[in-house]
């Protein structure tokens, strides 16, 4: 039995929709689904069958649908705006404080409307949630099936009752979020008899709990390649990013693809990737090494510190190999070129696409930039490189690239 996991997150939530997507274009079947909070809240339609109903609401969302009050001081609040005007501010936190936080009613009246408990509890799909019983400090973790009828809607508005909420009371008990007590229900469906386990992060703020090392490869877990956001960042667009996010990092899970911003389905035998570095000429590597103010010859030089410099620059991994490395930078060269990361490509039709757009810019890049780049470097000791900042390091990074793409054009061997 296949169990799907959902982190709580606040407003990072709508990279489970991506997530659950992918994993049904995949044809990936689930029995059970668990969540903690906004875990919770998507769990349920989607367990209802409510999936492309539940993407359009994540992009339709804004903060007045989910809060009652000031909802544009809330969101200068939350972006550290120093220009809010002191009165208004005040007012704000006064009505917060006297109210016991901040009013969900909208949120809870849209519950109430788009979940359907008659529809879920005959779903195929079991649901599960997590709150906890701040009266009775313990934690509760059901099933739809152990829920009382009638009380599935508490149950998942207590699940998401995070402290700033105003306080929240089921049967007259004080509820809290379950990200308190179990922020990722894995155990939840592993206890629930799931040999395997899909468990989806948003890297939210709570407790997750340790999963039993008798039982951590029945566990498969997606992660987002990027920050999600802020708890309560309600905002299309950034759901819009989040949600095509969450399909393609399930899609590098579930089908093993390269890369890490980028997607890339197959990758060349490292053998490949050292010939490509052998064959850089002596001229080339006389450029570099030149231009970095490196002491030893020819390849040497290369494979001793030209390669080592690029990888801290990139800070890839001591373990990386050579075809790690390299599509590292080729990762970065991209992003750097605007080249849109959410497509499945083939590791040459990558590289062919970035070595186009930087091929067309090779006569015009031997300028000024090249002169820059020399006097910046030529102002810290070699071993202080590392330590430039970020737009000094990228340009860095991208002359070595320009020396070494010149040279394969010029000696006839670029491909």
């Amino acid at each position: 039995m296949r169990g799907i996991a959902l982190e709580g997150g606040g407003a990072k939530g709508s990279f489970q929709i991506g997530a659950m997507k992918a994993l049904r274009d995949l044809g990936i079947d689930y029995e059970v689904i668990a969540g903690t909070s906004i875990g919770a809240i998507n769990g349920a339609m989607i367990a209802e069958g409510k999936l492309d109903f539940l993407e359009s609401l994540w992009l339709t969302l804004e903060m007045k649908d989910m809060i009652e009050g000031d909802t544009e001081m809330l969101k200068k609040i939350m972006a550290l705006d120093i220009k809010v005007e002191s009165n208004r501010l005040k007012h704000f936190f006064s009505e917060m404080f006297r109210q016991g936080g901040l009013d969900v009613t909208p949120f809870k009246e849209k519950l109430y409307t788009y979940v359907d408990e008659d529809a879920l509890r005959k779903s195929n799909v079991d649901f599960g949630l997590v709150t906890v019983s701040l009266s009775a400090m313990k934690p509760i973790e059901l099933f739809v099936s152990e829920i009382p009828e009638g009380k599935l809607h508490d149950y998942i508005i207590a699940s998401a009752n995070l402290p700033a909420f105003k306080d929240e009371k089921l049967d007259n008990k004080k509820m809290l979020d379950g990200a308190f007590f179990d922020n990722l229900p894995v155990n939840m469906l592993l206890k629930r008899g799931c040999d395997e386990v899909i468990a989806i992060r948003l890297m939210g703020v709570g407790r997750i709990r340790k999963i039993p090392k008798e039982h951590q490869d029945k566990v498969i877990t997606i992660m987002p390649s990027e920050d999600l956001g802020k708890l309560l960042e309600i905002d299309k667009e950034r759901a819009k990013h989040n949600i095509k996010l969450g399909y393609f990092d399930t899609m590098r899970a579930m089908k093993k693809l390269h890369g890490y911003r980028y997607y890339i389905s197959d990758m060349e035998e490292e053998a490949y990737f050292l010939n490509r570095f052998i064959s850089i000429t002596e001229e080339t590597l006389s450029e570099i090494s030149k231009f970095l103010n490196m002491d030893k010859p020819g390849h040497r030089m290369m494979f001793e510190q030209m390669i080592p410099l690029i990888g801290d620059l990139l800070k890839a991994e001591r373990t990386d190999t050579y075809g790690q490395m390299i599509l590292r930078y080729y990762e970065f060269l991209a992003e750097q070129a605007g080249i849109d990361r959410f497509e499945i490509m083939g590791y040459q039709t990558f590289v062919k696409r970035v070595n186009a757009h930087y091929l067309s810019q090779v006569e015009s890049y031997k300028g000024i930039q090249e002169e820059i780049v020399k006097r910046l470097l030529s102002a810290l000791p070699n071993k202080s490189i590392t330590l430039l900042p970020s737009k000094l390091k990228n340009e860095l990074l991208t002359h070595i690239y320009h020396i070494i793409l010149r040279g394969f054009v010029d000696s006839g061997i670029y491909s």
